[in-house]
């Protein structure tokens, strides 16, 4: 974690004054700018090496350096435990390429156009369901304090791998020719994170300079833990042969011209690349050869923009913003209806629609009974009533109302979840007309592992449980502290970052193999929760831990 002193912002690295907004543009500004950099870049790079492996796509020379720093960031274990923990190992290529469609995109491709629009809105909905940015009301998200100076670090790196590049190929950073370059660069690629979230930025060249330097710095006083590294190691692994293929080079070949010394032994020790990435960088040219380049990020995302009016998603992306505008960032519910819609996009567009139905309620009647089990879930689109949340319990017997409910919502999730009987009967006191999607339980089963989703659903059980994973975070380390069992060390962190904590170290979990993944680490906590219960814990904790625990595994 974060100590007190840290609020993980840029002023942590940078003097106020350093410190600006990120500049508004103009389209006509922000095209002159991009195209004048892109020009002199493609210039520079135009070298006789290129020229005899490229040959007229010697620009892949370019971006492959510009991978290079998706690749350094991978040194910032709050970047890599997210990505860990929201990836796990599925459609690891199509992620790669679409954080390269956002950034090759917003580069290329006119910022107010329809593709453009179309791939910042899935990008910022894939970041405010990890829960690294808060939604706004107008369409924009915003990052949260805690991962500003990441945010910035993933352009700054962007920028620094670019300018390696050049150096390569003859222009030296500290050079006039290569500082007239780079601060162009960073216009851009500042502006491209602000398109994510990003409001604040370095004032000029140097303070770009200072913040990487403090930065960089602070990377190597406090080192990624070992589980850490081979998450990062194991990240690095999957998106090697798409970033490979991407620059039409062997892997081996690529690692060792586009990553720094410094990253290429992080990553790879020793210069160790394991033989089937190559196998694997082939096959993935072959089943990409059609979508490459500009056109095949226009195909893309006109692909995503049919899926985007398909009735059910319609509705779901109303909700969403409903939810937003209501909730803010106090609430999950948003977050919840972001997950589901994020999965029908995701699941693409030969995946059946989701089933929307209307119910009618009269005065009394109930939609969830506590101790019924649930066979579906529902998004509540609109209601002409609120719903009333009731639940009994062995101290009170009698049915006590403990919340009322508006639309849009989300309801069920927790009991399809757990498995387990409806903890709370959903009724509504007056006649009521419900609009909802269904998620079955065939559907669920498959949106259930979708990582954003999980972490959606932690998230929100910790509010309805008026607890946040801070709380039961201290819960447990103060009881670690007290108790020294090193189990209860290893619960905490374990608990911290399944539950969306990124910045988490990792370094003292136990019973658990460096490459585990995300679901190992459930299976983990779960097993070690167990044993922690058997031997005995205080009331309050081991009632908060039996309830989450359930829920994200």
């Amino acid at each position: 974690m974060l100590s007190p002193a840290r609020r993980g912002t840029l002023n942590d690295y940078l003097a106020a004054d350093e410190i600006v907004a990120v500049p508004p543009l103009s389209e006509a500004d922000w095209n002159a700018i991009r195209r004048q950099a892109g020009w002199k870049l493609t210039r520079r790079f135009c070298t006789l090496r290129n020229l005899l492996v490229h040959g007229h796509r010697f620009t892949r020379d370019a971006f492959a350096f510009a991978w290079g720093g998706i690749y350094r960031t991978l040194f910032v274990s709050a970047i890599v435990t997210t990505s860990y923990r929201n990836e796990g190992h599925v459609r690891s290529g199509d992620r790669i390429t679409g954080t390269g469609d956002f950034f090759v995109g917003t580069f290329a491709l006119p910022r107010s156009g329809a593709d453009v629009r179309e791939i910042v809105r899935l990008v910022n909905l894939r970041h405010h369901v990890a829960g690294v940015v808060t939604a706004e009301a107008d369409d924009r998200v915003r990052v949260i304090d805690a991962y500003e100076a990441e945010f910035a670090y993933v352009a700054t790196a962007f920028v620094e791998s670019i300018r390696r590049g050049l150096d390569v190929c003859g222009v030296p950073p500290g050079s006039s020719t290569g500082r007239e370059l780079a601060w162009p660069m960073c216009v851009v690629l500042y502006q491209v994170a602000g398109l994510a979230g990003l409001t604040r930025m370095p004032r000029d060249l140097v303070a770009h300079e200072r913040f990487r330097d403090a930065f960089d710095r602070h990377l190597r006083e406090h080192p990624p833990s070992l589980r850490v590294r081979r998450m990062a190691q194991e990240i690095a692994r999957r998106i090697a042969p798409v970033t490979a293929s991407n620059a039409e080079e062997p892997v081996a070949r690529h690692l060792a011209r586009h990553l720094d010394h410094e990253t290429r032994e992080y990553l790879f020790p020793g210069g160790t690349i394991p033989a089937d990435l190559e196998v694997k960088r082939i096959e993935w040219t072959r089943r990409r050869a059609r979508e490459r380049g500009i056109a095949g990020i226009e195909r893309r995302s006109r692909d995503r923009r049919a899926i985007w009016q398909r009735p059910d998603v319609v509705a779901l992306d109303q909700a969403y913003r409903e939810a937003v505008l209501v909730n803010g960032s106090a609430e999950l519910d948003d977050r919840l209806i972001g997950a589901i819609l994020l999965h029908a996009i995701d699941a693409g567009g030969a995946a059946r629609s989701l089933e929307r139905r209307s119910i009618d309620l009269a005065a009394g009647d109930v939609l969830i009974r506590q101790g019924d089990r649930l066979g579906e879930m529902y998004v509540v689109l609109s209601a002409t009533a609120p719903l009333v949340v009731l639940q009994t319990t062995e101290a009170a017997p009698e049915p006590r109302q403990v919340a009322t409910l508006a639309a849009p919502t989300v309801l069920g999730e927790i009991g399809m979840w757990r498995g387990q009987p409806a903890v709370a009967t959903v009724l509504s006191r007056e006649p009521n007309r419900l609009e909802v999607i269904v998620i079955d339980q065939a559907r669920f089963e498959a949106l259930k592992r979708e990582p954003g989703f999980r972490a959606a659903t932690a998230a929100e059980v910790q509010r309805r449980l008026a607890v946040n994973s801070a709380l039961v975070g201290t819960l447990l380390e103060d009881t670690a502290a007290q108790t020294g069992d090193p189990r209860l060390a290893s619960i905490a962190q374990l608990f911290r970052f399944l539950t969306g904590d990124s910045h988490v170290s990792l370094d003292a979990v136990i019973d658990l193999p460096a490459e585990a993944t995300p679901a190992e680490c459930v299976e983990a906590l779960r097993r070690q929760v167990d044993d922690a219960i058997t031997s005995g814990l205080p009331a309050d904790l081991e009632r908060y831990l039996g309830h989450i625990v359930t829920t994200i595994g």
